[in-house]
């Protein structure tokens, strides 16, 4: 019996299994790879470690979780999750399973890219979803910005102060906004109504825009917000609670609404926040507050455990 099973080995995962390791919980790590940032070069925001590739992120944080005997990291993917708080049974892809007395989702958002010919080529190498991450890179180059909802047009105007030429194209989709697009425009940004082609991409880098038309809009990177999906079943086989957006409902100490299950990282967020977070500082930080709320929970059941014995002793 572990005391807290962690699926999922990004910085979310990482950072509570090494909380929990210098707690001397017995932490089992199940990884399964393919992080939502592994196709970016470089990950940003996180301090000492501004620019360092995602793997090598990961690579850094496994082995100083190597130095803890009481964590153990298992490269396979969990399929199954049940049972109720100190009694959690998660069920592996061979067929393996194990115990634990509490858990911590960890496993992230996947992204549902628009199909259009071209994006999931530059994905994460010159077109992104987050300002924070890639945002200040832009300076100096020519983006588009993809689509024609107040989202895209919120992304727009944060974009516009962080690259020197900027251009919305809404993909032939109707503004919902036209009183701020046109005070867009006329500050400086241009505009592209008409439907896409195809993005014209070479080993990942972002050539030109190509439109329905046959013109083409040369660029060198793309912000868009994508649609959204949990990456893995088992907050719905455990019966977490969703938002509308999608995101594990969490309070502010990392709890979903089944007792014993946690959440930490971009799959969820709490009800006052109108997004979930998707920096890899906050999905650390998360995590590390979550192990320490799973530290105190299973603190006070031990000490309520000792107790209970000391009263059969007399």
């Amino acid at each position: 019996m572990h005391d807290v099973i962690i699926i999922g080995g990004g910085p979310a995962g990482l950072s509570a299994a090494l909380t929990l390791g210098r707690s001397r919980r017995t932490t089992l790590v199940c990884d399964a790879g393919g992080g939502r940032n592994r196709t970016a070069p470089n990950s940003h925001g996180f301090l000492t470690r501004d620019g360092l590739p995602p793997d090598e992120l990961r690579s850094a944080g496994r082995r100083e979780l190597a130095g803890y005997d009481g964590v153990e990291l298992r490269d396979s993917m969990a399929l199954t999750a049940s049972g109720t708080s100190g009694a959690f049974t998660v069920g592996f892809q061979d067929g393996s399973q194990a115990q634990g007395r509490r858990l911590l989702l960890a496993t992230g958002m996947v992204d549902r890219l628009p199909d259009l010919p071209g994006l999931a080529e530059i994905w994460g190498v010159s077109a992104f979803n987050c300002t924070y991450c890639d945002g200040y890179e832009a300076g100096g180059r020519r983006v588009v910005v993809l689509g024609g909802d107040n989202g895209a047009l919120r992304l727009a105007v944060q974009m516009f102060r962080l690259c020197d030429d900027l251009v919305l194209c809404t993909n032939g989709v109707p503004v919902e906004d036209e009183e701020l697009l046109r005070l867009m425009v006329s500050q400086g940004m241009g505009l592209h109504e008409e439907p896409i082609d195809r993005l014209d991409e070479r080993q990942g880098h972002l050539r030109a825009v190509v439109f329905d038309d046959g013109d083409t809009l040369e660029c060198d990177a793309l912000f868009l917000r994508p649609l959204t999906r949990q990456n893995s079943r088992l907050p719905e086989i455990l019966g977490c609670e969703f938002f509308d957006d999608g995101s594990v409902v969490v309070n502010d100490f990392q709890q979903t609404t089944v007792q014993g299950v946690f959440a930490a990282g971009d799959l969820a967020r709490r009800e006052g926040l109108p997004f979930a977070a998707t920096q890899i500082v906050h999905a650390a930080s998360a995590g590390a507050l979550s192990a320490v709320v799973m530290d105190q929970e299973i603190l006070g059941a031990e000490m309520q455990q000792l107790k209970e014995a000391a009263v059969v002793g007399r």
